[in-house]
């Protein structure tokens, strides 16, 4: 596979760049360290000669070549850390593509048994699905990530504008993977961003009080002065009102940069990841992208002058540097007035521009996806027959040497599909096979199918029932709740594609199967598909009664020579006709 081999050489490339970048930072470590040793031994030298001025010029330059390492530090030290992330990226990817454990985040925080069916389709959680996507670096991006799974779009048009980005985004490994480094160095916290929010939603305090603008300025100016001209009263005076104007303003001043403090590092990876999106590659030609790289345009500048912004305000915890920039300048009036002055010009686009991030994020996610599996293809859609169908179905969360896939054709000419089959026949992975891709399909993303069609709608599914002490709550009353949700939603009017395993499992056999088989009669009131695995051979003869209405298919299971059982896993027409379950409870001696 193309993207094994890609990861393996990115590995090796990253490994030879990171060690190159810490040989570098170890040189100019030490150049640092004997710039500033220098510059002492000169400053010595120029006390102990009299203070004769040609010591300035050894000095001078000391001190200017300790100015320059300490910036080309700083950049090699950039440097490393985003090669950092690229070498743990690739050797994820590697590891992931590998069947070994996926390092990426799980959305365990997301799961959710209530949900429509993100529980029983294991979409959140430990190997899930948003486990095996997932590429965010962004606190927010996840969040948008999650939020396509939950809830998945049903515009065909969007969907399939969607569909196209991924396509194009696919091919541009070098600029994806550079996204995501950067997102992850970013760190950002769930606080982080209605944190800065609330600080928008703060009005302008400062901006357009000029009577403190002009004091701000004027009042220095008249201290410096003082200072120079050597007058303690009147440097004391000066003094004096700085403080009083410092006073005066504090509140407003800690309760914005409580707000906003400590966002420095975070606002500049936000500034940067604008700035790879307005770089896009020229050819780009997604009308999704495009809009994106668009709506970007100059934001990852103005981010970045919100950066710095944020990372002056913040040298005012800086005790030394507070005290004397305020007691001089009236440090706080001009950080607060630059912060507000932003606010006015930008605020009002930030969450725009956080939102090309966000869904950036998602894109970048799905792409990598694609990219991983290129036999996987992109679904078809039609806005009209409400139909599901596809070739070659597998589970994409299973490995391909081990997946058997088949063809599933639904609503067309049958709306339901009772399926039966023996214990551990492949029943439910095919219900959850289906399900996922239909999924996937509505996010824009490939299919695990040779072939996959079908018109949107909302999935629901009961798969999973559980009881919960807590909410004084059975089994039986717990999946009744879940029908009778599916029941009010198809009430509603919406469309759904149902998928239930084992419904009724908390009554007799007898009432089981007659709720059973109304129930199948009742949704065929409504708008909707859906499938049903039962072990229940009896209602398979709904198929008779209501031919081209509901079908049956099954998975069988066999045992060679009275001692091993076989599992072909492949779904074919018809009523199950093989059982096992007394045969396997032979088999681990419990009867």
């Amino acid at each position: 596979m193309e993207s094994l081999q890609q990861y393996r050489e990115r590995i090796l490339k990253y490994k030879s760049e990171m060690q190159l970048s810490q040989q570098k930072l170890k040189r100019l470590s030490l150049i640092r360290i004997a710039c500033f040793l220098a510059s002492g031994y000169f400053g010595y030298k120029y006390i102990f000669s009299e203070f004769e001025a040609i010591w300035w010029i050894p000095i001078a330059i000391a001190l200017i070549l300790f100015g320059l390492s300490l910036v080309r530090y700083q950049k090699v030290k950039e440097q490393s850390l985003v090669q950092e992330q690229l070498l743990w990226l690739n050797e994820s990817e590697l590891k992931a593509l590998q069947g070994e454990d996926v390092r990426f985040e799980d959305g365990i925080e997301f799961v959710n048994d209530q949900h429509d069916f993100t529980g029983d389709l294991d979409v959140f959680g430990q190997h899930s699905l948003f486990n095996h996507i997932n590429r965010t670096g962004t606190y927010s991006g996840k969040m948008a990530l999650a939020a396509n799974f939950i809830q998945p779009g049903l515009n065909v048009e969007d969907i399939v504008r969607q569909q196209e980005a991924v396509k194009e985004l696919r091919a541009a490994l070098d600029w994806r993977q550079n996204f995501t480094a950067q997102g992850r160095l970013s760190n950002e916290q769930a606080g982080d961003m209605p944190s800065i929010q609330q600080w928008l939603q703060m009005p302008l305090e400062f901006l357009h009080k000029k009577g403190w603008r002009i004091f701000s300025f004027v009042n220095p100016a008249l201290l410096i002065a003082a200072i120079i001209y050597g007058s303690m009263p009147i440097i004391l005076f000066f003094f004096a009102l700085n403080w009083i104007a410092l006073l005066l303003n504090i509140a407003n001043v800690n309760k914005q940069h409580q707000l906003i403090s400590n966002k420095e590092k975070l606002l500049k990876r936000y500034g940067l990841l604008l700035g790879l999106i307005k770089n896009l590659p020229e050819q780009t030609s997604s009308e999704v992208l495009l809009q994106l790289k668009q709506s970007a345009g100059d934001a990852g500048n103005a981010v970045n002058k919100l950066s710095r912004i944020n990372s002056y305000m913040d040298q005012r915890l800086n005790m030394l540097v507070g005290i004397f920039l305020n007691s001089v300048f009236l440090y706080d009036l001009h950080c607060i007035y630059a912060l507000e002055k932003w606010k006015q010009q930008y605020g009002s686009e930030l969450e725009a521009w956080m939102n090309v991030i966000k869904d950036m994020e998602v894109l970048n996610s799905l792409s990598t996806f694609s990219y991983n599996n290129p036999a996987y293809q992109f679904p078809l859609f039609t806005a009209d027959e409400f139909v599901i169908k596809g070739t070659a179905i597998g589970h994409p969360l299973i490995a391909a040497e081990k997946c058997i896939k088949n063809d599933f054709e639904i609503g067309q000419h049958n709306l339901f599909h009772i399926i039966t089959g023996s214990n551990m026949s492949g029943k439910s992975t095919f219900l959850r096979s289906v399900g996922v891709n239909y999924l996937l399909a509505m996010m824009g993303a490939p299919v695990c199918a040779a072939r996959f069609e079908c018109k949107p709608s909302r999935i629901m599914t009961s798969m999973r029932i559980k009881d919960s002490i807590a909410n004084n709550t059975s089994y039986f009353q717990a999946e009744l709740l879940r029908l009778q949700k599916i029941i009010r939603v198809l009430q509603a009017g919406e469309s759904i594609f149902i998928i239930l395993d084992e419904i009724l499992k908390g009554t007799n056999s007898e009432d089981k199967l007659t709720g059973s088989r109304e129930l199948v009669q009742h949704f065929l009131a409504y708008k909707c598909i859906g499938m049903i695995a039962t072990h229940d051979l009896e209602l398979g003869h709904l198929e008779e009664k209501l031919p081209g209405k509901v079908s049956n298919y099954c998975f069988e299971s066999s045992i060679l020579d009275g001692e091993r059982l076989v599992f072909d896993y492949k779904m074919r027409a018809g009523i199950a006709t093989n059982k096992n379950a007394t045969f396997l409870m032979k088999q681990m001696e419990i009867i």
